[in-house]
């Protein structure tokens, strides 16, 4: 057996689905990364800029790599939307990728190691370096970037993690890279109900539901809050209704990413009135901390505002809030309902409140 396929076979041991080999001086698409970046479609993502550097491939990250190993981890569970109505992007509803697939990353680097009796360089990243892993995927053959930029594998769709594996070691092999499989098809474009996939494999992030809910750190644009629907942690609506993602995948997933029995019970309006232990408690190493303590609750009042529920817990949880984040996302929450009682309070807050951002929230809502 090659060494290639012993590293293979123990990555699959390791829990992985699939693996490709692919020279580290290899990278496409960058050129169309530079002109992502110009366009300022990367919105307040500015360590995305520090990808420029990286233009040749992974010996642009480390110049001692020869190879890269590329691994996908598959990690669907059903759905994005839980008992509880707190919906959230099928990665983030386990335990935190990063750190689950930088230790079989590493584990897979010790087998290396051990495998050639020698100490070979490497670095296991797992969307933690300046290495557009998409792209370096796609050439490795593994599968191809999709019309809304995620990559596809044919055998396990787009629910996938990538890790990369960087060695100082000769693995590479004879690959072809894999076609365009999307064809004609445009149901991703179709179904973007914020429009963020203003072309096929390009995402305008500041129009993207899982930026806004996630890596955006201010306001989310008012014109796009009714869009957001009941979206509180990320979006998958561009990967449900892909074809490739179909139900027979479904029994292709790993275990460490299923649901946390915790965000079966907690609502968004839990959420919205949260502590900072209880943050603590229930997002310990998740993904959904990325949002951070605001951002999580700022999300909770724009679903509670799509929702239109809650009205009485809405008021209530107001002189409790302290930070002007979240209070302009609630003051604009309490403008969604109909009932007489939310304008009134909404009168009596402009009677006394002062902070600019929250006077101008609520004349938004009240018209003054």
């Amino acid at each position: 057996m090659s060494l290639n396929d012993k590293i293979r076979h123990h990555a699959l041991s390791l829990g992985f689905h699939d693996i490709a080999f692919v020279s580290a001086d290899r990278l496409d698409r960058v050129d169309d990364f530079d002109r992502w970046l110009r366009e300022g479609r990367h919105g307040s993502m500015r360590y995305m800029e520090k990808y420029r550097d990286v233009r040749d491939g992974p010996q642009g990250l480390e110049s001692w790599a020869i190879s890269a190993i590329v691994c996908l981890t598959r990690y669907s569970f059903g759905s994005d939307l839980l008992e509880n109505q707190l919906r959230i992007a099928r990665y983030a509803q386990g335990g935190d990728y990063h750190e689950i697939l930088r230790k079989r990353t590493q584990d897979l680097a010790s087998f290396i190691h051990a495998e050639t009796g020698s100490e070979v360089m490497s670095r296991a990243t797992v969307d933690t370096a300046p290495l557009l892993e998409r792209p370096l995927a796609e050439v490795s053959g593994i599968g191809w970037i999709g019309k809304n930029a995620m990559l596809i594998s044919q055998n396990l769709g787009s629910f996938t993690f990538i890790s990369t594996l960087l060695v100082g070691v000769n693995l590479v092999e004879e690959t072809r890279q894999q076609s365009d499989r999307c064809g004609s098809c445009s149901k991703c474009i179709d179904f973007c109900p914020t429009g963020a996939i203003v072309s096929p494999q390009v995402i305008d992030a500041r129009r993207c539901i899982a930026y806004l809910t996630i890596e955006n750190r201010g306001p989310i644009p008012r014109e796009l809050r009714p869009l957001i629907q009941d979206f509180w942690f990320g979006c998958d609506l561009c990967q449900t209704i892909c074809p490739w993602n179909g139900d027979q995948k479904e029994n292709i997933s790993d275990p460490h990413f299923a649901p946390r029995e915790i965000y079966h019970s907690i609502s968004p309006m839990d959420v919205l009135t949260m502590t900072r232990d209880q943050y603590v408690e229930w997002f310990r190493k998740s993904a959904i901390k990325r949002a951070k303590y605001d951002g999580l609750k700022r999300n909770a009042a724009v679903v509670i505002g799509n929702q239109q529920k809650h009205l009485e817990d809405l008021i209530a949880a107001f002189s409790l809030e302290h930070s002007p984040l979240v209070l302009g996302h609630m003051i604009w929450a309490l403008g969604q309902f109909k009932e007489k009682k939310a304008k009134d309070f909404l009168k009596t807050l402009a009677e006394k409140v002062e902070e600019p951002y929250l006077r101008d929230e609520l004349q938004t809502q009240l018209d003054f």
